[in-house]
């Protein structure tokens, strides 16, 4: 359907309380005006001469009283406090001036007249940035729209020193997003504006100073921390905000500096444990390592003395034999003719004993070879052993064979004499006659049971496909009463092809990658059924029939499928986004603050992907419903909201079109009736279909009857025949037994002949074999007697070889006495000359001694001088040692020195060993131990500089903020007491600082106790009573010079609006209060009116008068009043 024009106006985007925009360009004849009155008088602006060119002076709107002149009971502006806020093409004004007053100052209009602007002008004009408002967060989205500046100018309150007030004046262009400042008709930075609005105390990102309507519900969620520090800002002097600040970094250091001295202490006492754990190990290394140097040195000085022993006794053995050899040369010169006789004897005696030596070679050759002779013979007699062994067992195996000719003899008898009794005659032909007449008969009765068998397996397979159809049809009859088979029923009638690819797919899922998901209208359904018409609003045909895949793949696939082999024409879509990914284009609570339910998908169920494609291709994640209508306001809130787009509520479905290449205000809105929707609905059982699936159940169920008495029929002919079968099954199994037993005798009596020449040949074989047993016995004997001749020629050897060793015995018997007689004259020569020969002997021998002694001692003492030599040169020192480690042996011997090193050993062997490692670490933590003490006491000494520090601080800071906090106590308690409620105010000190914060505690009814003010505890209207007590509690302490509180009473019901507005006049009017701006788009009637206060009345329309002289306000009231009268 076309389009429908818009009902409502188009609104700028970062105007969220309604404030309606331009609706036309520059040139448009109705352009929106803006006025504002006063409830006594208008007056006209009286700026300093300074400004009097001001090219926006003649056609501002005022509102309020010009600087100067004051209503009554009025007094002077406190320093800061705004004077005078002028606006040009700033939001929804064109050109107006506000004159506040030094007190309360109420400012009221209808929805989207632009109080809250104002608050934005406020902050924007003193320097802040747009963070502190919660709103557009561009300055060029402040700009009226076809404009291309705005312009905001502030006068705030001069000090008494000061001269005049001071005049901010904030310029944005809205081309590059740019701000420019003048101070005092000066162009300057902003950081200069920041400056004077720091020194003046006004502090706009303080929520307790200045809480603009999109920060009340920041406000309702600061911590008590947090608000602990926002009330501080606003209430507190200047010095205690500096001394927290201090102690909050002072606590920081504390805290850290005491973490890292309980570190170093816990380090350092870890240390110096572990350091006297290894204390005695490092005493038992170093004592270790002290013997091991000295028994080091012992073995060193040992190498010394070894070769000083060695060299000694080397030149003793060496005089001892020169001595000895002179003697022998003696003797020798004396007994030299006596000893040649003894000599000749000798060498007779030597040559006696070189023939001996032969003659025993020669006895042992005729003993070896007596020995292989005998050999021989033994080798002979085994022979002929083994002969006559062999000779034994063919003799057995004659004896065996001579018994089996006997027995073969005996069966050849039996065999003739069966053959003589012939059996009775068997002819076969008559036994196969009489076997195949009961075979013929058995087969004839396989048919008839086989044609009975059959018809029973029919009639089964009959009755299977009854119960199948039976089943089915009472599945239909239950799916028809259900919703998803009443679902499935309506698919069938409404588009047959989508049921045929449904069915197809629930057989066939298998096929693809991932899951395929039938339509829409089958696979998902709604959580709530009042919203279905609502819903199904947003959707088309097709997106109810459709098939969901997830991969390209499975898409191709299933096209195939449907397209090419099935014809069918259905529609499918490919979805792999993730339904986590379609997130709502503002939260629900949002959304529902603009009348909506919340969003199509969320009142939906089923499986993700499906979901997802519907998100995807109908955008129902950002498609808002509700079941009632909405308002004015909040189509004017939705439409402007420029993040929902399309939106169903009540009966009228909306769809917004933005034409963004034409600007924000081209915009379209079409609507249209929302009609019932055809699915996720409960549908009508079908009569008919009731009925023929009711008439269809009943006809299967008789076809089973039927079915059933067939089978019995049936089942009765089984028995009778297989009676029959078993009667001639037993006759045919007799005749077969005695066909086979006449069979069997005739067959052996036929087979006698061939059994009798069988055993006849045997009997041949078995005669043959006897004559070989008598010709290798033969052979045998044969063979034994050429042995027993060889053995008798191996005798006669052996006996000629044992001949051979007596006659070289007797040979070795005469050398021997030879050698005995020369041994004698050698002895009798010997006595005779015996002592000289001893003496020369003993000589020879002792020279031999000396010698042997003087060698040993020689390579001794050079082995020690090399061991000596290697020593020292391997010393650090070389050679300047050797004396060191002469003295250490001078006068000691080796077994002095050994004893020493033993000693020393023992002691090394008590002391058990110890990793060298130890020592690197002890003497490493040491210097860790030393350094972390340093440390530790600059630590220490540096904690207690602090710790002075905070004391000091704390002895000025605690009691004025126990002084500040009392004083919101008492405020805070009283407030409540007006309303018959109770509340306190108390401070958490905690021994953190930076935990310190402020407790609020509140009861509204008469039976409960005090309870902490949260979020979840009170309801919204109670946390509004409470943060605006707690606001007004700050009221008479209050820092800054002025305050500003926008529609803090959103949520409250109209008794606590009512007695929150009388303790916020009562308060706000006092003498030596700050100033108060409350804005607030509903008014009571019969409100307390206070002299001190004034209300800025904000009218707003395409019909107010180009200036404020032609409205006024009091004559509308009288002529009002006077309706009334007449009325």
């Amino acid at each position: 359907m076309p389009a429908a024009p818009s009902r409502r106006r188009s609104r700028s985007a970062f105007e969220a309380d309604g404030e309606a925009a331009s609706s036309s360009g520059a040139e448009s004849q109705k352009r929106l005006k803006r006025s504002a009155s006063h409830d006594e008088e208008d007056g006209e602006a009286d700026e300093d001469d300074e400004y009097d060119d001001d090219p926006f002076a003649p056609t501002q709107r005022t509102n309020g009283l010009p600087n100067g002149s004051h209503g009554s009971g009025e007094t002077t502006h406190s320093p800061g406090a705004v004077v005078r806020v002028k606006l040009v093409n700033f939001v929804t004004y064109e050109n107006a001036v506000f004159y506040p007053g030094p007190h309360l100052n109420m400012i009221i209009g209808p929805n989207g007249t632009g109080k809250s602007s104002l608050v934005c002008a406020l902050a924007l004009g003193l320097g802040y940035n747009t963070s502190v408002l919660g709103r557009a967060t561009k300055f060029g989205e402040y700009v009226t729209h076809g404009r291309d500046t705005a312009t905001v100018e502030i006068e705030l309150q001069r000090r008494p020193r000061e001269k005049k007030n001071h005049v901010i004046r904030l310029d944005i262009i809205r081309e590059n997003d740019k701000r420019k400042f003048w101070l005092n008709g000066k162009p300057c930075l902003v950081k200069v504006v920041q400056g004077l609005v720091a020194n003046l105390r006004i502090a706009c990102d303080n929520l307790c100073q200045f809480l603009p309507q999109e920060k009340v519900a920041e406000f309702a969620g600061l911590t008590p921390v947090q608000l602990l520090h926002e009330t501080l800002r606003a209430a507190a002097p200047e010095e205690v905000i500096n001394w927290q600040t201090a102690l909050k970094a002072l606590f920081i250091d504390f805290k850290d500096l005491k973490a890292r001295v309980e570190t170093q202490t816990a380090n350092l006492t870890n240390l110096q444990s572990r350091q006297q754990g290894l204390q005695a190990d490092v005493d038992r290394l170093n004592e270790r390592e002290a013997i091991k140097n000295a028994v080091e040195d012992m073995r060193k000085a040992r190498l010394c003395a070894e070769y000083n022993e060695a060299r000694i006794r080397t030149k003793a053995e060496t005089k001892k034999r020169k001595d000895a050899e002179k003697r022998l040369k003696a003797l020798e010169q004396a007994c030299g003719p006596g000893l040649e006789a003894v000599n000749d004897k000798e060498a007779y005696k030597a040559k006696v004993g070189a023939v001996l030596d032969h003659r025993k070679r020669a006895l042992k050759t005729a003993e070896s070879n007596a020995d292989q002779a005998f050999r021989t013979v033994e080798s002979l007699g085994e022979q002929i052993k083994e002969c006559q062994n062999n000779i034994e067992q063919e003799k057995q195996l004659f004896t065996a064979k001579k018994a089996a000719v006997g027995k073969l003899r005996q069966t050849i008898t039996r065999f003739e004499a069966e053959y003589k009794n012939e059996p009775p005659h068997f002819n076969a032909a008559d036994w196969n006659q009489k076997i195949r007449e009961q075979e013929h008969v058995l087969r004839d009765l396989v048919p008839e049971k086989r044609q009975i068998q059959d018809s029973i397996g029919d009639i089964k397979l009959q009755g299977r496909q009854n119960k199948t159809e039976i089943d089915a049809i009472q599945q239909n009859i239950n799916s028809l009463n259900s919703q998803q088979g009443q679902k499935i029923s309506f698919l069938k009638r409404f588009n047959p092809e989508v049921y045929q690819g449904w069915e197809w797919l629930q057989e066939n899922q298998d096929k693809f990658e991932k899951e395929v998901f039938g339509p829409p209208m089958l696979t998902c359904s709604l959580k709530d059924e009042r919203y279905s018409d609502l819903i199904q609003s947003m959707l088309q045909a097709n997106d109810f029939l459709c098939f969901t895949c997830q991969t390209r793949k499975d898409h191709k696939t299933l096209s195939e499928k449907f397209y090419k082999d099935m014809g069918l024409s259905i529609t499918i879509r490919t979805c792999g986004t993730d339904f986590r990914t379609f997130q709502p284009p503002m939260p629900v609570v949002d959304a529902c603050r603009l009348g909506l339910d919340g969003y199509a998908i969320d009142f939906m169920d089923g499986p993700e992907p499906v979901l997802a494609m519907l998100c995807s291709e109908r955008f129902l994640h950002a498609s808002g419903v509700a079941l009632e209508e909405i308002s004015s306001e909040q189509f004017d809130a939705l439409q402007n909201s420029q993040r929902i787009n399309t939106w169903a509520t009540g009966q009228t479905f909306f769809r917004v079109i933005r034409r963004r290449e034409y600007g924000p205000d081209a915009t379209t809105t079409s609507t249209r009736k929302v009609n019932q929707g055809r699915f996720w609905t409960d549908q009508p059982i079908d009569n008919q279909e009731m009925t023929d699936l009711q008439g269809k159940l009943n006809e299967a169920t008789e076809r089973r009857r039927q079915l059933l008495e067939s089978l019995k029929d049936a089942q009765a002919k089984v028995p009778e025949i297989e009676e029959k079968e078993s009667t001639v099954q037993k006759r045919l199994d007799e005749l077969k037994n005695e066909k086979s037993e006449l069979q069997a005798a005739h067959s052996r009596w036929v087979g006698i002949p061939d059994k009798i020449e069988a055993q006849k040949r045997i009997l041949d074989t078995t005669r043959e074999s006897m004559q070989a047993c008598k010709a290798r016995v033969a052979e045998l004997d044969t063979r034994s007697d050429e042995l027993l001749v060889e053995k008798g020629q191996a005798v006669l050897k052996h006996k000629e070889a044992v001949s051979q060793i007596r006659d070289a015995y007797q040979s070795l018997l005469d050398v021997q006495i030879r050698l005995i007689e020369a041994s004698s004259d050698v002895r009798g020569l010997k006595e005779r000359n015996s002592e000289i020969t001893r003496s020369l002997e003993e000589k020879k021998e002792e020279i031999k001694a000396f010698a042997h002694n003087a060698a040993i001692a020689k390579r001794e003492a050079e082995d020690a001088k090399q061991r000596v030599t290697d020593m020292l040169a391997q010393s650090e020192e070389g050679n300047d040692d050797f004396p060191r480690y002469q003295a250490m042996i001078e006068e000691k011997t080796l077994s002095e020195i050994d004893h020493e090193i033993q000693a020393e050993e023992a002691k090394l062997e008590l002391i058990h060993a110890v990793d060298p490692g130890v020592l690197r670490q002890f003497e490493k933590r040491a210097k860790d131990i030393e350094e972390l003490v340093k440390d530790k006491e600059k630590s220490s000494t540096k904690l207690g500089r602090l710790e002075a520090q905070i004391k000091e601080l704390m002895e000025k800071f605690e009691p004025k903020i126990d002084e500040l906090i009392a004083k919101v106590n008492q405020g805070f308690g009283h407030n409540f007491d007006m309303i018959s409620c109770a509340g306190e105010v108390n401070i958490h000190k905690d021994d953190d600082f930076e935990q310190w914060a402020i407790e609020i505690k509140v009861k509204f009814r008469e039976h409960e106790e005090l309870q902490l003010l949260n979020q979840h505890r009170q309801s919204g209207g109670e946390r509004a009573v409470s943060t605006v007590f707690y606001i007004m509690a700050l009221q008479s302490m209050a820092q800054a010079p002025f305050r500003v509180v926008d529609e803090i009473n959103q949520g409250m019901d109209p008794r606590n609006e009512r007695m929150v507005h009388e303790r916020m006049v009562e308060i706000a009017c006092r003498e030596h209060t700050s100033q108060y701006f409350l804005i607030t788009p509903k008014l009571l009637t019969g409100l307390r009116y206070d002299e001190r206060m004034r209300v800025l009345c904000i009218a707003s329309g395409e019909n107010v008068p180009e200036t404020a002289v032609d409205l006024d306000f009091g004559k509308l009231i009288t002529k009002q009043l006077a309706l009334k009268a007449a009325a």
